[in-house]
């Protein structure tokens, strides 16, 4: 079963991803942040619905929330900002997206997995 240091080391190896992405891209963004958000957001779930509340593995943790994520993630990444600050951002949101996901994707591989909508 995932726990935090996992969920951790898998955001930390997603950022390391997205960084070399990012590189390969010509975005300009330092990758100790791109590799921090990654992390940072990696537990964001569990912070949200943590695992001694009755509530864990909600809404948050579903794979109705999985999906609404990735649509939000596809329209970010099809958004072009011209400014550079715009494209900061940009980037950084994909980033925590990556991290997010990658906390649900370890949690859909326990033997509880994911709620299909789980309580809002």
């Amino acid at each position: 079963m995932a726990n935090g240091a996992d969920h951790i080391a898998a955001g930390a190896l997603t950022g390391v991803a997205m960084a070399c992405y990012g590189q390969s891209q010509g975005e300009n963004v330092s990758p100790l942040l791109v590799i921090g958000a990654s992390t940072v957001f990696s537990k964001l779930p569990d912070w949200i619905e943590p695992a001694t509340n009755p509530h864990h593995r909600q809404f948050f943790h579903s794979i109705s929330f999985l999906a609404v994520l990735g649509c939000g993630l596809k329209k970010t990444y099809d958004w072009k900002p011209e400014d550079k600050g715009g494209q900061i951002l940009r980037f950084l949101t994909l980033c925590a997206g990556a991290g997010y996901i990658s906390h649900l994707v370890l949690d859909c591989l326990t033997p509880r997995s994911l709620p299909l909508i789980g309580k809002v």
